[in-house]
């Protein structure tokens, strides 16, 4: 039986377990092993709480919280284990199943599933701009806690995003997640690089907006 998301999820609880684990168990190992169980124990429908759980220690977590958690990163980033949930491949358009073939889903971590959530998920089910930005705020100021973990993050997403086969991202993702990498490994507050995003995403639209404006007489601004 499938994990079952509570009516109302202790967050906070779920949380400080979390940070508790990775301050008290004795090695990385232990850390992953305990990240990754919450991880499964979930599952790929799930996922979004796990995240849930990762961006309320980033919002309200102190130094030493945040810390903690962002080292356990840093091991996952340097062996391969970040903790993921799958999504279907762009352009993908059966549903995500558990036995889907390979090809048809991919994997991803807590930064890039949040810019695919708000980004290539359909609109009733899409993280709005400001949810996302509250998200990714957090979970950017969680993984800055550690230095390393930052530029080890930043290293995969811009590895991600010039992968050409990948197929986690639509072009116009990738290149906002491209922005988005570039300002967080130049030290960017989170804001800014939540920023970064967005206005990346919807750059396109913006631009021929400003352009059929600047196309009107002078008296239909008026």
């Amino acid at each position: 039986m499938g994990a079952v998301l509570l009516a109302e999820p202790r967050w906070g609880a779920a949380a400080q377990a979390l940070v508790d684990g990775c301050v008290d168990l004795p090695g990385d190992e232990e850390r992953i092993a305990l990240m990754t169980a919450v991880c499964e124990g979930l599952g790929d429908e799930l996922y979004p709480a796990f995240l849930r759980v990762l961006w309320t220690i980033g919002l309200h977590g102190d130094h030493a919280a945040r810390s903690a958690v962002a080292r356990t990163l840093v091991h996952a980033l340097r062996t391969g284990r970040l903790p993921s949930g799958r999504r279907s491949a762009w352009g993908a358009s059966a549903p995500l199943q558990a036995h889907a073939a390979y090809g048809r889903t991919r994997s991803l971590g807590p930064v890039e599933y949040l810019c695919a959530w708000h980004a290539q998920t359909e609109p009733a089910r899409a993280l709005t701009a400001a949810q996302f930005d509250i998200a990714a705020r957090s979970l950017l100021d969680l993984i800055s806690a550690s230095r390393e973990a930052r530029l080890l993050y930043c290293e995969k997403l811009l590895a991600d995003v010039d992968d050409p086969i990948g197929g986690a991202f639509a072009r116009h993702t990738r290149e906002a997640v491209r922005a988005l990498a570039v300002a967080w490994s130049e030290g960017a507050a989170s804001s800014d690089v939540s920023a970064r995003f967005l206005c990346a995403l919807r750059g396109p639209r913006t631009t021929s907006s400003l352009a059929m404006l600047a196309a009107q007489p002078a008296h239909a601004m008026r």
